[in-house]
This record gives C-alpha cells, sequence and structure tokens, in this order.
C-alpha cells in the first residue's frame, strides 16, 4: 500500500480532510477525477479524467485515494474560478522537481520570489485569495460569483468567437460537464480573467526581466524556455467546460505517474495562505510546506489551520481591472479583438509567401503537426510573424485558425469541444503582446 506520514496513508490522509476538501467544492456540482487507474475504465492515457457528480467525491477520494480536480465554471454557471497557474519548468529536467525533498527545495527558492510578488500584489490590493502549493509551484484561487458588479465588470473585458459560443450553447445531458451547457455571461468572465491574468503575467515578468543570474529562471507565458518560472496560462485557452485545476488538499502524483518513482508516497498540493481581503492565515517557512507535501501525516495536521473554502472576489477587483484599463496591454487587446478576420484560408496562404520570415517558421506552415501547438514554437512563430513580417496580431491567429482547421494535418485534438479559432486566437493574442513587450512596443 502507498504510505505516507508514517502511518496515515492515502486513504487515512483524505478521510482526515475531507470536511475541508469538500469545502473547495462547494460551488459545484460535480468534480473531476484524474489518475492512470481510470486508463481501465475507458479514459484518455494521454489524460486520464472523468466527471463525476459530488457525492462520489469520498468514494474517490476516501475510498480510491485518487486526485480530483475543480472545474472552472461553477454550478449551473453560477460561479468562476480564477486559477492563476504558476511553475518551475526544467525541461528534460522536470523529474527532479520529484526525485528528493531537498532537491525539490533548491528549485522552490527560485521560484519563491515570483510567487512572494504576485502574492504582495494581491495583498497590497486587499484582493482575496487561497495560495495552493503544489510539487512543481502553486496556484492563486479565487472565486468570482455572477451578477455581482465586479464580475460584470470582468464580463465587459470578455470576449467570444463565434466557434466558442456554439461550443458553450452546446447541451449533453450525458456529460456532467455540458449538461447544461456554458452560460455565455460566464464564458465571458472566464475570458475576462484570461485577460487579466495576462496582464498579471506581463506584469510578474516585467518585473523579472532581469532574472539573467545563475540559479535564476527567466519568466515566461507558458513552457516556452527549456528552464523558466512558468506562469502557465494555458487554463484560459479552451472552451471553460473543458478547464479544470487540481483542488486545495488533493494528492498529486506525478512523482508515481509521470516519473516512475513508486517507491515514493503520493505527495500533496499544501495550503500556504489564505487572505479574506483584511486577514490572513499563513505559512511563510518554506521547510514547513516541503515537509507537508512529502509527509500525509503532517499534511493532515496542517490542513487544519484552513477551512478549505476558497474565497470570492469584492469591489477591489474592480479597482484592479481598472489598472488593468489604463495599460498598454488593454489597447492592445481591443484593437485585436476589434480587427477584422482574414477569409478562411487566405491567411495561410499569404503566411507562405511572406518573404520576412525564417525557413524554421515557414517549414512550421507545412508541417504543422505538432509543432503549431508547442508554446516553444509558436512563440518564436508569433515573434517572427509579428515583428520581422510586421502582421496583425488577429492576421497571425487567422493563419494558425486555418492550420487547425485543416484535417489533413492530421489532429487528434478534439476542435470542436476546443475551438479552433478561439485557440487560434489565444496563441496569437499572448506571443503577440509578450513580442511587442520584448521590443519595448508595449509598455506595462
Amino acid at each position: 500500500m502507498d504510505k505516507g506520514g508514517g502511518s496515515v496513508n492515502p486513504q487515512d490522509y483524505y478521510r482526515q480532510v475531507f470536511s475541508r476538501l469538500e469545502n473547495s467544492f462547494r460551488r459545484y456540482d460535480y468534480f473531476i477525477t484524474t489518475g492512470n487507474e481510470l486508463v481501465a475504465e475507458g479514459c484518455d492515457p494521454a489524460f486520464p479524467a472523468l466527471a463525476s457528480p459530488l457525492d462520489r467525491l469520498g468514494h474517490y477520494t476516501i475510498e480510491r485515494a485518487l486526485q480530483v480536480h475543480l472545474p472552472i465554471i461553477g454550478e449551473r454557471s453560477d460561479w468562476v474560478l480564477m486559477p492563476i497557474d504558476f511553475e518551475i519548468f526544467l525541461g528534460d529536467d522536470n523529474f527532479r522537481l520529484y526525485s528528493d525533498k531537498d532537491t525539490q527545495k533548491t528549485y522552490f527558492e527560485a521560484i519563491m520570489p515570483v510567487a512572494e510578488f504576485i502574492e504582495q500584489m494581491f495583498r497590497s490590493r486587499g484582493m482575496p485569495y487561497l495560495l495552493d502549493y503544489t510539487p512543481s509551484g502553486g496556484h492563486f484561487l479565487f472565486q468570482n460569483q455572477l451578477g455581482k458588479r465586479a464580475t460584470r465588470e470582468l464580463a465587459s473585458i470578455g470576449y467570444l468567437e463565434e466557434d466558442l459560443i456554439k461550443a458553450c450553447k452546446y447541451m449533453d445531458p450525458n456529460d456532467l460537464r455540458r449538461r447544461h451547457g456554458v452560460a455565455l455571461d460566464a464564458a465571458r468572465v472566464f475570458s475576462g480573467l484570461g485577460k487579466l491574468a495576462e496582464y498579471i503575467a506581463l506584469l510578474t515578468m516585467d518585473a523579472f526581466r532581469n532574472n539573467t543570474a545563475e540559479g535564476k529562471y527567466p519568466v515566461t507565458i507558458s513552457d516556452s524556455l527549456d528552464r523558466c518560472i512558468n506562469l502557465d496560462n494555458t487554463w484560459t485557452e479552451g472552451s471553460p467546460f473543458m478547464r479544470s485545476i487540481r483542488s486545495p488538499f488533493s494528492l498529486h502524483k506525478k512523482n508515481q505517474e509521470k516519473y516512475g518513482n513508486y517507491h515514493q508516497p503520493s505527495l500533496v498540493d499544501v495550503i500556504g495562505a489564505c487572505f479574506d481581503g483584511k486577514n490572513i492565515e499563513q505559512e511563510n517557512n518554506l521547510d514547513v510546506i516541503l515537509d507537508c507535501m512529502w509527509d500525509l501525516g503532517k499534511a493532515a495536521a496542517h490542513a487544519r489551520r484552513f477551512t478549505g473554502d476558497i474565497p470570492s472576489s469584492n469591489y477591489t477587483l474592480i479597482d484592479f481591472i481598472g489598472e488593468y484599463k489604463q495599460s498598454d496591454l488593454y489597447a492592445f487587446h481591443q484593437d485585436f479583438d476589434r480587427d477584422t478576420d482574414m477569409p478562411r484560408g487566405h491567411a495561410l496562404n499569404a503566411a507562405k509567401n511572406e518573404p520576412n520570415i525564417p525557413d524554421w517558421a515557414r517549414n512550421i506552415l507545412y508541417f504543422p503537426n505538432p509543432k503549431a501547438l508547442q508554446s516553444k514554437n509558436l512563440i518564436g512563430l508569433v515573434f517572427d510573424f509579428c515583428i520581422r513580417a510586421n502582421w496583425k496580431p488577429k492576421h497571425i491567429g487567422n493563419v494558425l485558425r486555418d492550420l487547425y482547421q485543416d484535417p489533413a494535418y492530421g489532429w487528434t485534438q478534439d476542435f470542436f469541444k476546443d475551438p479552433a479559432e478561439e485557440k487560434a486566437n489565444y496563441w496569437a493574442r499572448v506571443y503577440s503582446a509578450v513580442a511587442l513587450w520584448q521590443t519595448d512596443r508595449l509598455k506595462i
């Protein structure tokens, strides 16, 4: 049996924290279970995941000791979760994060200044959050209730492509994620949160722009470098009903399932702070956090300090949205959303004939699968078209759209559940903004 924390095994751990785990899910009527065990039950081996009604939470945790995720969209689209995801990325050496606690600590010491910067961004503005540490980084979480003024402000900065609207309206009574569809107001909130996540990412990248000394890592959006601190905003790309994030208190089995460390116990996500806008419960000692991550007994004891409830945004988010609206990034986003699309097929043809891009970028246009889905290639492709060839960012998105919508390239991704137009616009918008920031054409 998988042991952790002396006599505390995963089932014992879940039994001790279950009431708090339930609190994390109180805005939902279903949850997502993940784990290799689900492959035998018919789930996709690439990412085995299963949506289940909330009354099955105890079965998949206390009884089966699996990992559990929070959906981004809450019950009947009444809530939308913000999950700012940060992690250290080491390319082919990522297994080192899971090799042992002392090695992991050296990498956490490199990432903590970024976590503290984002935390101070929230604390100084009185914006509520829960900080949940994972073995590779962490999540800043807060809920957003539809109908509140702050949430209406979020919706006002969102943008929905036609194919995303169709995907959100689609209902499937046999799919818990889609039985009610997704309300378009909730989808706009999801989009607005994505734009705020870009703003937070660029603020962080700007603050750590000189992170070039030995032992430091550049800050990026997604894992676009082999060694980086990755602000993983890919949760903002795609259909909101397909997005989820590992829950506070969940087991974290990547050490076993991805890296084959079955001699190790299950690791666990550990709450580091919960701020309600005025008061904070916090653990600042990194050794305590990591001790809990590797010892389920200590993790269960630590969990008693927190209720598990994920704070909700309040009026302070309105002021933060106001700050974003004063930035170059907001103006860029507005221009991007308003710009007209090139007709289908025309963008790709024009791109193939563009003289101002290098051969490696042109090669992606002819052989896009999987390169046109990989951030380390996309960031360079977008930079070359945006800066070297002076293309409009929206038209760069149209090139990617043309690629994604052509089944001749053998895509395995479901571009109905994750619409091609939205995906293309996401990557073009995000990395065009980065390119403009890198060349001092966009100030943050």
